[in-house]
């Protein structure tokens, strides 16, 4: 056996399962909370947020069970690797939040539609995506699906900004 595959069996032994949980760990607290504020809405939103939730506990339960099979089979551990390390992967992490952040902010005055352009833009350079062609066509095209399905076809009450404003009158309306 060669030391690359050597080293890599090793590492795949040793996995540090616990940063593994903490998405599911979120999820499970944002979808139990859904469910359990969502009773006095009407019950289409309580049917629809209960198969949402229900497939998302589902495939929590999964992620938990292979991990709770590896920790069984001494193929890993509840550490968080390099989690907690300062990476280039950490950097990008935080970059990423902050972006998402200032997305979060300034959706009120640009609108939806711009507002997730300029987001995708942002987590895609900071990604490390740097074709104008990709950049572009990829954040055009998100935020014009986004825009005419739900916006348009929809009629889903997301933030309104220059974008959805400008183009209102030519899909028959205000927002």
């Amino acid at each position: 056996m060669s030391e690359d595959a050597s080293r890599a069996l090793r590492e795949r032994r040793n996995a540090r399962l616990g940063a593994d949980l903490i998405i599911p760990v979120l999820a499970t607290g944002f979808t139990l909370y859904y469910l359990i504020t969502s009773s006095n809405l009407v019950w289409e939103a309580r049917a629809n947020g209960t198969v949402v939730g229900v497939t998302l506990l589902t495939l929590i339960a999964i992620q938990v069970a292979r991990v709770v099979i590896q920790l069984r089979r001494s193929t890993g551990s509840l550490g968080f690797g390099d989690l907690g390390r300062w990476t280039p992967a950490q950097a990008q992490r935080l970059m990423l939040i902050a972006t998402l952040i200032v997305f979060v902010i300034t959706i009120p005055w640009l609108g939806t539609t711009l507002g997730l352009f300029a987001v995708m833009l942002a987590a895609m350079w900071i990604l490390g995506v740097r074709a104008p062609s990709t950049l572009l066509g990829v954040a055009l095209g998100v935020s014009t699906t986004v825009y005419l399905l739900f916006i348009v076809t929809l009629g889903a009450r997301f933030p309104a900004g220059p974008i959805e404003n400008g183009l209102a009158p030519l899909f028959g309306g205000g927002l």
